[in-house]
């Protein structure tokens, strides 16, 4: 019996991939810099407006790591995902993505999970998937950090 596929979207960081399914995408859009928060961490970005809603926008990298090196380069894109959580006021992240994403089906065969120390909370899993490592985050988990770091909710 043929493992179950997953469309899944493969976006680039500027080291390695996140790894989201297909269905917590709403939009990929060219990159336009947030309006900043007031006193917000270096990972907050700043917020958009996105088709009447404002948009949390993050950096996935530096909220793993606060040191991580991370640019806009003329192919930043925003990666708006859907929470799909519980929040009362925030229903889409903006991710800071390098480039274009790309659709990958995938399956439980063709995942290995990457083993390291400590895990960051908003971090479901690394994994290898063909030749690239990618971060598959803990979306409710990162919902309720964004939520209450930008609006203090």
């Amino acid at each position: 019996m043929a493992d179950k596929e997953i469309r899944t979207i493969l976006a680039p960081l500027t080291e390695g991939y996140v790894l989201l399914p297909n269905s917590a995408v709403a939009e990929v859009l060219e990159y336009t810099a947030p309006v900043p928060f007031k006193d917000a961490p270096v990972w907050l970005l700043g917020e958009l407006a996105w088709r009447g809603w404002q948009v949390p926008v993050i950096s996935f990298r530096r909220l793993l790591d606060d040191e991580a090196h991370t640019v806009t380069t003329p192919k930043a894109r925003i990666l708006i995902i859907k929470t799909l959580g519980e929040s009362t006021q925030v229903y889409h992240i903006g991710l800071v993505i390098q480039g274009l994403p790309k659709l990958r089906k995938v399956t439980a065969d063709s995942l290995v999970e990457v083993k390291s120390g400590k895990k960051h909370k908003v971090l479901f899993s690394t994994v290898k998937i063909e030749d690239d490592q990618a971060m598959i985050p803990e979306l409710d988990h990162l919902t309720r950090i964004v939520e209450r770091t930008a609006y203090g909710k």
